[in-house]
């Protein structure tokens, strides 16, 4: 707590929640807040310190802009284009980035997109899980462990996250990529994704649980998502992806 008498005095670490854009303080911390000169300069000193940290640090980790071109191209080593996918993730700056230079890319791509025809023999690709990794874990939810996830089957590379929408339901985020040069994002544009629960998959005539489509930068949004285990597949020209054991709590 700070050092005020007021019974509804409010703790610091409540503080830095209200300067770092996580708003938890209830309404009579709110009324309290709006009256109380001391609350609002300690608040006035955690905002300072804020702005001036993100001034300083902002894309500090972020991939330089020529790396981000030639992520977009797909000419850079595996573990580099593995570790760029799973920051633009959780990065909007370099995720708005990528789908600006893709689309500038798309734009003066002398070849057209590859025809997918139905007759072209479907192969079905089991992912691999190459990066699982702890996601930071958040007051209000609890933790989902393991993400988030990079997957991969032969060219293709499916980066997945979790978040939370406004109302606490879970969405499950994804990007594709390719390494093949010759296959350009642009190619996965409408693709139908389908996520199935474990128990359902087996049969012949299951259903998904959810279905959504690629869109033009490459992305996945499927929500809202219960705690389960699911599999994933998408279809994608001239083969099927599925990634197995999506475990999601």
């Amino acid at each position: 707590m700070t050092n005020q008498p007021h019974a509804m005095a409010i703790s610091n670490e409540d503080l830095m929640s209200v300067a770092y854009d996580d708003d938890t303080l209830s309404p009579e911390e709110r009324e309290h807040l709006a009256q109380c000169p001391v609350c609002q300069q300690q608040l006035a000193t955690y905002t300072q310190t804020n702005t001036r940290l993100r001034t300083q640090l902002y894309r500090s980790v972020c991939p330089s802009a020529v790396d981000l071109n030639y992520y977009c191209l797909g000419v850079v080593p595996e573990e580099q284009r593995t570790a760029i996918a799973s920051h633009s993730l959780d990065c909007p700056a370099c995720a708005d980035d990528i789908a600006l230079i893709r689309r500038q890319q798309a734009a003066f791509d002398p070849f057209a997109p590859a025809t997918f025809s139905l007759r072209t023999a479907i192969r079905r690709l089991v992912a691999t899980l190459v990066v699982q990794q702890a996601q930071p874990v958040l007051r209000e939810h609890p933790a989902t462990g393991g993400w988030p996830r990079q997957y991969r089957a032969e060219s293709i590379d499916l980066s997945l996250h979790l978040s939370h929408d406004g109302n606490s339901d879970i969405m499950l985020l994804g990007i594709i990529t390719s390494s093949n040069d010759a296959e350009t994002v642009n190619a996965f544009e409408g693709m139908t994704v389908e996520l199935f629960r474990s128990a359902s998959v087996q049969t012949e005539d299951a259903t998904p649980f959810l279905t959504t489509l690629v869109d033009d930068v490459g992305n996945i949004l499927l929500e809202p998502v219960p705690a389960g285990t699911y599999v994933m597949i998408l279809h994608l020209p001239g083969r099927d992806v599925v990634i197995e054991e999506l475990n999601i709590h």
